[in-house]
């Protein structure tokens, strides 16, 4: 007798603890095959709040991942650093709850976990303070403290009496206050471990000692992006206008796409390819008539801001920068080298008051250029509320500029930023996340890069050198923005934005906002010149879709 036995589903479960929805969304969509069942589990992004209270939502959200996958019998991939607090809590169920041997659990624990990390020194490095953990986690401490010496002695026993490479690899960053290094704890967690190049500075350092311990199990891999969600069913043209200039094989094979680099030079194709982009500017506009309200010039460069209004995405540069070029339009009868129509849109399940603050900061910036008759027709903003992933695919498959403003090593450009960018989108941004993957794949002379890097944001902050007001004395176009953003042209009422203002000016503010703020108008002004000018922009966007193929993923394996 013949049974027809059914393949049997294994659970995979995908963990971002820092707000990751997209990355975790993103990841998953890669594991998905007819004989798996995957579950994201992604922090909702909101307020955190004390630090205490973070780390309490974010160890629950953890722990409640740690015990599905225990449930199930599941595989867990840690989708960002923040993650990696599931392998001492992993440890501590096996141990403590379970009664198994530290050996026997280690053993579960990395054959059940992989990671596929972002870029190094996001989130400026080692994360919880110890002294925390000691009295939010004690326990979870304790654990991690015997993970750390059991590698240190794996270390100790390779390369006896290199003190140096004991500290680059410990899991405990001893300078100033002692920190926990996530990064690193994720990578010795796991079975095997998957880290987006670059590699830079001391968290390069920490890697690069890792990967000499374990080969085997460390990797520079790609941060994954689903190609079939923002090309082949989110921008069918672009995926017709791919088949006529290479055949079908690009869709069975990414590294095709190398053949599109010579027809960046090819000017029909690149008449193809202005044709339909212009047909995306066309499709969107009665979408933005009717939900923000503005009508649109299809000829106009499209910048596109897609945020989840957290801190580090500073959504309070793109105001300031509106304004200051709004103010070149009302008084100083500036003629723009092209039209251009902006685009702020919020990512759905965005809360905190924080975040409503900046949006309503940035919803009244755009009221009043779009009320201005003097600029209607060489600039429009555009705010769209609660863009779901059918939305985001539109303006990814429409945007000419993907604008990633947030601060340098913050990892504020998750993947969103690779999915403009796969539809050909110029990325205007910081050294930040992904832009940094972008970097390296596109070639800094087909960005847009501006203000401070990683290291050097790091720096400013921690060596408390961070002025905004010399920032603010020294230079005009920063001041008269700052000035304005409190005035009756842009605050609804008396005061109800002097907030704002404070903030940038306090030496506290974490996110360097008025520090870059020149850099990011210099470059906003250089992409737009450039937009009216089609050949080299053209090019320049063909060859990001090329060299894009990188981070194309159908199937990842565990």
């Amino acid at each position: 007798m013949t049974t027809n036995a059914k393949p049997t589903v294994r659970a995979v479960h995908v963990l971002a603890a820092e707000a990751g929805s997209d990355r975790a969304g993103e990841i998953s969509a890669s594991f998905r095959a007819p004989d798996r069942r995957v579950q994201a589990h992604a922090l909702p992004a909101g307020a955190p709040g004390e630090a205490g209270a973070h780390l309490g939502q974010e160890y629950a959200h953890v722990a409640g991942a740690v015990r599905d996958v225990l449930t199930d019998d599941g595989r867990l991939v840690l989708a960002d650093e923040r993650a990696a607090l599931a392998v001492p809590e992993m440890m501590r169920v096996l141990v403590d709850e379970q009664g198994r041997s530290w050996e026997d659990s280690w053993t579960r624990t990395r054959g059940t976990i992989t990671s596929r990390l972002g870029c190094p020194d996001e989130e400026r490095g080692p994360f919880w303070p110890v002294p925390l953990l000691e009295v939010e986690l004690p326990r979870l401490l304790e654990v991690l403290y015997e993970i750390n010496q059991r590698h240190l002695e794996e270390a100790d026993a390779l390369w006896p009496g290199d003190g140096e490479r004991r500290r680059d690899l410990s899991l405990f960053e001893e300078l100033g206050t002692k920190r926990l290094r996530l990064g690193a704890l994720a990578v010795v967690g796991s079975a095997r471990a998957g880290v987006a190049a670059p590699w830079p500075g001391p968290a390069g350092e920490t890697l690069g000692a890792l990967a000499d311990m374990r080969p085997s199990a460390l990797r520079a891999l790609p941060t994954p992006v689903h190609s079939r969600r923002w090309v082949r069913d989110g921008h069918p043209e672009l995926a017709s206008l791919l088949t006529l200039g290479l055949g079908d094989r690009w869709q069975a094979d990414p590294e095709a796409l190398a053949d599109l680099e010579p027809l960046a030079f090819d000017a029909a194709f690149c008449g193809a390819f202005q044709k339909m982009r212009r047909t995306a500017r066309q499709g969107l506009e009665p979408l933005l008539r009717e939900k923000a309200g503005i009508a649109t010039d299809p000829g106009a460069l499209l910048d596109v801001r897609l945020s989840s209004l957290r801190g580090r995405e500073r959504v309070l540069l793109n105001a300031l920068g509106l304004i200051r070029e709004h103010l070149r339009f009302a008084e100083g009868g500036w003629t723009p080298p092209a039209p251009r129509t902006v685009v702020i849109a919020t990512e759905a399940g965005v809360a905190g008051e924080r975040s409503r603050r900046q949006l309503r900061v940035a919803r009244a910036v755009a009221d009043a250029i779009n009320r201005d008759p003097g600029t209607r027709a060489r600039l429009r903003v555009g705010v769209l509320e609660e863009c779901d992933e059918s939305l985001a695919t539109m303006l990814a498959a429409a945007a000419d500029l993907s604008n990633q403003p947030g601060l340098a090593g913050s990892g504020a450009a998750g993947t969103k930023a690779l999915g403009f960018a796969m539809n050909g989108a110029l990325t205007l941004g910081s050294r930040d996340g992904t832009v940094r993957e972008l970097e390296e794949a596109v070639g800094a002379e087909n960005l847009f890069l501006f203000g401070l890097g990683p290291l050097e944001a790091r720096a400013w902050l921690e060596g408390h050198v961070y002025r905004p007001k010399d920032v603010y004395a020294i230079d005009p176009l920063v001041r008269r923005a700052v000035d304005e953003i409190v005035s009756p042209r842009y605050a609804p009422e008396p005061g109800a934005f002097d907030w704002v203002r404070q903030w940038l000016l306090d030496e506290g503010e974490p996110w360097l906002v008025l520090a870059d703020l020149g850099s990011y108008i210099h470059r906003q002004d250089e992409a737009l010149a450039e937009f009216a000018h089609p050949r080299t922009f053209t090019q320049k966007a063909i060859l990001t879709v090329a060299r894009c193929r990188r981070f194309w993923a159908e199937r990842v394996e565990l």
